[in-house]
C-alpha cells in the first residue's frame, strides 16, 4: 500500500530521530545506511517498509499515487 505523497516520509533508519549533529561523518553514516518508509497518520507514523538505500527510498517517497489509492 502506497499512501498519498503527502502523508508519506523516510528517515534514515541509523538515526529515526533526526542526526545527532551535522558532521560530515554523520551525514555519510545516515545516507550509508537503510531507510524507514513511513506514512503519516492523525496519531503519529506507521511503518511500511525499509528501503536499503536512499535511492530506492527517494524513488517510494516521489512515486505518484496509483491509479486504486493504495
Amino acid at each position: 500500500m502506497t499512501p498519498p505523497p503527502f502523508e508519506r516520509e523516510i528517515r534514515s533508519a541509523r538515526f529515526p530521530q533526526g542526526l545527532p549533529d551535522r558532521c560530515d561523518d554523520t551525514v555519510v553514516e545516515a545516507f550509508d545506511d537503510a531507510w524507514l518508509l513511513l506514512e503519516r497518520t492523525g496519531s503519529g507514523y506507521r511503518v511500511l517498509g525499509v528501503a536499503a538505500d536512499y535511492e530506492s527510498a527517494r524513488a517510494w517517497l516521489t512515486a505518484a499515487e496509483d491509479a486504486t489509492g493504495s
